[in-house]
């Protein structure tokens, strides 16, 4: 009779804690018990061996046996705990050099870039004006950005936030600008950068960015309302990225096929069109043409009459998207972003009076702590992930074999 398996779960993973019954299969269930330690270090580094075996609930030995293949594989390495000297004990940390992520952040007026390491620690940044939006200046705003703060590192995975929505062969549509609409934007980024690359629409990456180091973190469900040039919106949803059933999720702001803008947009196209209306029906208002949101934001501060009603006005906006938001998945917090949200700190308390009269549970709203790094921040955290995974499968996977071949 063979002996099979045993298997264990440990917070949403598994292990095998028993010898199985082939060759082949033995190879398998180190690889997992390695991967399984490998993540209980990465979630709470350092740990020692005693540590790692309680924290994933194997033996102490075969925790121990899945510690020595990834320092075969040089995914952990030893480190001296500064707690406990008198017993010389040994911790052990992620590697979180061994390769590299590049983020990136495609807009209408710059791709901005940054390299991280595995941890998702942001380590070099790099912006680049361009001059407009055609796919040569973006691709080559791009490279121009992998060389400047990538080049001859070890860079496992590019992940570019693009605005619109990417479609399951990593081509464009709906997009803002519209020069880049039905561009394979994937394939094409990828054989510009020499890379492996990972297209996302660019809000739902200032999301995972919320959720990795913003308000969002641990917070289950929440969502990203960015104001900008556009409006969008990314969803997480039971502390996991809502895309939806063709990655158009949190396209609040689109306007219906045949019309010419959405109504009631709050984004900062739309504000500088119905506020110029405003302007130039008003006397006796500092506001002149043409005007900015800036401007206005300024001017409400300076306490022209005009400006405030127009931010009053803004401030409707804003709650009208929240609330159709809510009305349907019932966040506990919406995060604003973008330029025009970023200016909104002054007119926060109208939203939140405004939403608490349209909504029996109105959500907390707060201004992104991010400021123009959330896409960045999500592309390099939701990179780390894959890059990990990736890395660590290769590496395991070789370390395992060689050990199998010395013990035969």
């Amino acid at each position: 009779m063979t002996n099979r398996p045993r298997l264990i779960i440990v917070k949403g993973s598994y292990y095998c804690d028993l010898v199985p019954f082939s060759h082949a299969t033995w190879t398998t269930v180190r690889e997992t018990n390695a991967a399984v330690v490998l993540e209980a270090i990465r979630r709470d580094p350092p740990l020692s061996r005693a540590e790692a075996a309680r924290r994933t609930g194997m033996s102490k030995p075969t925790a121990g046996s899945a510690l020595d293949l990834l320092l075969a594989g040089g995914l952990v390495r030893e480190v001296p705990s500064a707690d406990t000297p008198h017993y010389r004990a040994v911790y052990f940390e992620p590697v979180c050099d061994v390769a590299y992520v590049l983020g990136l952040d495609i807009g209408r007026r710059f791709v901005r870039g940054v390299l991280a390491d595995l941890s998702g620690a942001l380590l070099n940044r790099h912006d680049i004006r361009i001059p407009d939006t055609t796919p040569g200046s973006v691709l080559a705003a791009a490279a121009r950005i992998r060389d400047e703060i990538a080049r001859d590192l070890p860079v496992e995975l590019v992940v570019a936030g693009v605005p619109g929505v990417v479609d399951p062969e990593g081509v464009l549509h709906e997009s803002n600008p519209y020069s880049l609409e039905g561009l394979a934007i994937a394939g094409r980024l990828g054989a510009m950068l020499g890379l492996p690359v990972l297209v996302e629409n660019d809000i739902n990456l200032a999301a995972l960015g919320e959720r990795a180091a913003g308000h969002g973190r641990g917070v289950a469900d929440f969502a990203f309302l960015s104001i900008g040039t556009g409006v969008g919106a990314g969803l997480v949803l039971d502390g996991r990225l809502h895309r939806g059933h063709r990655g158009a999720a949190g396209e609040v702001d689109n306007p219906p096929p045949g019309s010419e803008g959405a109504p009631d947009s709050p984004s900062a196209d739309a504000l500088v069109d119905w506020s110029a209306d405003w302007i130039r029906e008003e006397s006796g208002t500092a506001l002149t043409l043409p005007v900015t949101p800036e401007a206005v934001f300024e001017a409400a501060r300076e306490g022209d009459a005009l400006a405030v009603r127009i931010l009053d006005e803004q401030a409707r906006r804003i709650t009208l998207r929240i609330a159709e938001i809510t009305r349907v998945v019932d966040v506990e917090l919406i995060v604003l972003g973008g330029g025009i949200a970023l200016a909104s700190a002054q007119i926060l308390p109208r939203i939140e009076t405004m939403l608490a009269g349209l909504l029996t549970y109105p959500p907390r709203v707060s201004i992104s702590a991010l400021g123009d790094a959330p896409v960045l921040v999500g592309a390099v955290a939701h990179g780390a992930e894959l890059a990990w995974q990736q890395i660590a499968s290769r590496r395991i996977a070789h370390a395992a074999a060689v050990r199998t071949m010395q013990q035969q």
